[in-house]
């Protein structure tokens, strides 16, 4: 009897709302366009897929983009590094180093190639600076191999212990008759003079122009993928409102199972919200979909400026980081410590035992540091082997915590576990206080105090107020 009156009521009804139809001919209307709009919101969830994959991929692409022009720049910088201390000091070590990076190592040339892949037909303009800057790079180079003839001559080197560049590298006749002392104070100046350093500024801002453009072009994609998701959700919410206007005369269960996921889609999209996942399998999918583009958007991001604040070795704060804390506190009312820690011998670490165990004694350094301080202190690596640590709310009463944290790490680092394959080596600290904030000299006190520690003994700290 219930079942009848199922039946016959919204017959009844529908036929004198449509003045003649016959249901059965408005049943077949109805469900010829529900298959289509069903086809439709299949479209745009395949669409929603394909855009989901398109964008992890376009995204791990310029992460991998911006690394490899982390890498071009680092090995550029370290040719400098080599061909100066070379330069400096005359020991051919430096030079062996130099030309093992150009053909061994050859961190530009990878780098570079991986560039090639990421951005060809993505950013031209960015991957044409990549090679600019490689040029330049290349051009710094016969500056660099210059400077090593000169130095070699200058100190009596043997011509055929040094590479090949070194020895086919033709001087002038003026250079030849130049005296020892004229030969080296040349080689200083081609690569520490003014020419060097603007050339090597253009390889910086280049590289620097180029990581701008890969997370601009990031951020913009991920910008236009959230569009398009938006633009997809409110297309899929036209079908279903369509679905539920065709079909709300025969199945009440539609009201429940579209019309009350759009209200809620509705409502977390206003909010700037995750959907919630409710409602038939479309929806759940297309939600669940919509969640993880948004959360990988979200993700991506945070990611893109912890790179841009944390070292890819040690995980600690960087430079960048180190040059914002101090703008943040130099308006602080709060006095506070700072020290500046140096890796004793590091050069021998990483002559000795080889750069990997030179990056694990740094990453042993960081790690130590980053347990002996306080979760509220900041611990940064500024520089190669050199970190800091500023404590907020400190002064000189806490001199004997901060002696005790420094001794229980050189206590650490002075007894390795196995010191055939991990060296012993230590710390050298420099601490200075300040009453207010971050004030225009505490560098400079800081700095002054280590280099009272690495005068005299190294595996130590000095406060600069016992100077």
């Amino acid at each position: 009897m219930t079942e009848e009156k199922k039946t016959s009521l919204p017959e009844e009804k529908n036929t004198g709302a449509l003045k003649g139809f016959r249901i059965q001919s408005l049943s077949l209307w109805l469900v010829a366009f529900t298959l289509i709009i069903s086809v439709l919101i299949g479209i745009g969830i395949v669409q929603v897929m394909e855009d989901y994959y398109e964008l992890a991929q376009r995204t791990r692409e310029y992460v991998f983009a911006q690394e490899d022009a982390r890498d071009l720049l680092f090995g550029s910088n370290y040719l400098t590094d080599q061909a100066r201390l070379y330069a400096v000091t005359k020991d051919h070590v430096y030079a062996e180093a130099y030309f093992t990076e150009v053909h061994e190592t050859r961190r530009r040339d990878l780098a570079l190639e991986a560039l090639e892949v990421h951005l060809r037909e993505r950013n031209e303009d960015a991957l044409n600076t990549s090679k600019e800057a490689m040029e330049l790079s290349n051009a710094l180079m016969v500056l660099e191999i210059h400077s090593m003839k000169l130095a070699a001559l200058s100190a009596g080197e043997d011509m055929g212990s040094l590479a090949r560049e070194i020895q086919d590298y033709q001087l002038t006749e003026e250079e030849l008759s130049w005296t020892a002392q004229q030969q080296a104070d040349a080689s200083m100046e081609l690569v520490f003079g003014e020419e060097y350093r603007a050339m090597k500024g253009q390889i910086e801002a280049k590289m620097s122009d180029v990581t701008r453009s890969v997370i601009e072009i990031c951020e913009r994609d991920q910008a236009e993928s959230e569009s398009t998701m938006k633009n997809a959700l409110i297309r899929q919410s036209i079908y279903t409102v369509l679905v539920v206007i065709l079909v709300i005369f025969s199945y009440i269960m539609i009201a429940v199972l579209i019309l009350r996921p759009i209200r809620i889609y509705v409502n977390c999209i206003k909010n700037n919200n995750f959907l919630e996942i409710t409602g038939a399998y479309e929806f759940k999918y297309l939600a669940a979909t919509y969640n993880n583009v948004y959360e990988m958007t979200m993700e991506q991001q945070n990611m893109l400026r912890k790179k841009a604040e944390r070292d890819a070795l040690t995980g600690l704060l960087n430079r960048q980081a180190f040059e914002q804390l101090k703008s943040q506190l130099r308006i602080s009312s709060e006095p506070l410590a700072f020290l500046i820690i140096d890796v004793d011998v590091f050069k021998s670490i990483n002559d000795n035992y080889g750069h990997d165990v030179g990056d694990q004694a740094l990453i042993k350094v960081a790690r130590l540091l980053d347990e002996n301080f306080r979760k509220v202190d900041y611990v940064l690596r500024i520089g190669g082997d050199e970190f800091a640590v500023i404590m907020e709310k400190t002064g000189p009463d806490k001199k004997p915590i901060i002696r005790s944290k420094i001794e229980a790490i050189n206590e650490i680092l002075q007894h390795p576990e196995d010191e055939a394959v991990f060296p012993k080596y230590s710390v050298s600290v420099g601490i200075a206080f300040s009453e207010k904030g971050f004030s225009d000299g505490l560098f400079q006190q800081t700095d002054q105090a280590l280099y009272h520690t690495k005068e005299n003994g190294r595996c130590g700290y000095t406060f600069y107020d016992e100077l």
